[in-house]
């Protein structure tokens, strides 16, 4: 008799998931995926794009209804799980369902973190998470004239450039001292702001939003150095949230999130989690590498037949930004931490051209890109295998190719 594999959530890492599965020995699975959604998987990472006018949403659904009836995948759209009852391995769904599992697989993703702004609850106030978001932030740029885009992290500023593509006058308000304040150190952050002002975005750092403007509508934001801006529209995008309620009110393990091990478990032998909804030795996850291999440990452990499961690790993650004509890339350290520690670094300011290297032992540490990446996956290397670069300074800095020849 077939086990019945159940997948509470349909994001990207589910897509992921299934693509993993079908790769492998599966087929004492017959699988079930139940999401809130009413999209098949989709490339949410592709969303900035549809806002900015560069892609449809047509053309970031990874997975249509076909995909799922051919790979015989029952699929439940548009329809939350409300309640996971453990004892009798049954979930409840939100549209009446009742529906067995042999083995449950939790994930729910996450959702836009919520700002301690008053009066968050106007129209025309926006997060950005869903295709659903997109279109609602469309539809109202077409007739907005300002908008304010609240968090200066990727997906801000992504928001932000989506919004100016579409016309609109777009002020970036963000409460650290420079924008990607955890991935950039301050030159290549001023670097990138002076990029991004010469094509009409404004910024309003180290200052958050105290309270909106409007009785019914959003028609402004007054911020807690009390400065005032006008807009029609604001875009919160101040991080993630995980939707781990599912689980942890089924009595799972975890606080801010449902805690897995390095093979997805969860504290229930007949329950796995992955994804953003998951913790594992205290952190969370939001890009997708981890994702990634979140999906490809874990259909690995349910089809153990096609050999050794490899566990999950935490590691180093690069991360890039989605504007056109802007390179940058960043990995590890953005700054030396302590005297064992020291920076290299080149600037071309006529280039616009800014390289740091963060070096420990003779061992890269981390990578600060600005103006051009071509080398940043080679150093990525260097970083994730703890190689000894000490032979190849200072010329490290030019690149690969000089590096490698000189």
């Amino acid at each position: 008799m077939l086990k019945k594999l159940v997948i509470v959530g349909n994001g990207m890492v589910t897509g992921r998931f299934l693509d993993e599965l079908q790769s492998r020995n599966h087929e004492q699975y017959q699988v079930t995926v139940v999401s809130a959604e009413p999209h098949g998987s989709y490339n949410r990472i592709m969303l900035s794009s549809v806002l900015s006018n560069e892609a449809s949403v047509e053309t970031i659904i990874q997975k249509d209804q076909d995909w799922y009836s051919h790979h015989n995948v029952t699929l439940h759209l548009g329809d939350a799980v409300t309640h996971i009852d453990r004892q009798h391995k049954t979930i409840t769904t939100a549209k009446g369902r009742t529906i067995e599992y042999d083995h449950l697989v939790i994930a729910t993703g996450a959702r836009s973190a919520k700002i301690p702004a008053k009066k968050l609850d106007l129209d025309n106030i926006f997060p950005f998470r869903t295709i659903a978001d997109t279109q609602k932030m469309i539809n109202q740029a077409k007739q907005a004239q300002k908008a304010i885009v609240v968090g200066g992290g990727f997906l801000g500023l992504e928001a932000a450039w989506g919004l100016a593509n579409n016309g609109v006058e777009v002020t970036l308000v963000h409460r650290g001292k420079w924008l990607l304040n955890r991935q950039l150190d301050k030159t290549a952050a001023d670097m990138l702001q002076a990029n991004l002002e010469s094509r009409g975005l404004s910024f309003c750092l180290g200052n958050e939003v105290d309270s909106f403007i409007g009785e019914q509508q959003v028609q402004g934001a007054r911020l807690k150095d009390g400065q005032q801006l006008d807009c029609d529209m604001a875009i919160v995008a101040t991080g993630i949230t995980p939707n781990a309620e599912i689980g942890l009110q089924a009595g799972l393990q975890g606080q801010r999130a449902i805690n897995v091990d390095s093979f997805m478990l969860t504290s229930d032998t007949s329950i796995s989690a992955m994804g953003e909804c998951v913790e594992f030795q205290g952190q969370t996850f939001g890009l997708v590498d981890p994702l990634w291999r979140h999906a490809k440990t874990l259909a690995q452990r349910l089809c153990q037949s096609d050999g050794d499961v490899e566990p999950f690790v935490n590691a180093p993650i690069a991360t890039k930004l989605k504007i056109s004509g802007i390179n940058l890339y960043s990995a590890g350290l953005v700054a030396a931490s302590h005297d064992n520690q020291h920076e290299v670094i080149i600037k071309d300011a006529k280039q616009n051209i800014y390289r740091k290297l963060i070096i420990e032992s003779g061992k890269i540490k981390g990578i600060v890109l600005f103006g051009d990446v071509r080398s940043g996956a080679w150093y990525f290397d260097l970083l994730q295998q703890q190689q000894d670069v000490t032979a190849l300074l200072p010329n490290i800095l030019f690149g690969q190719e000089y590096a490698s020849a000189a």
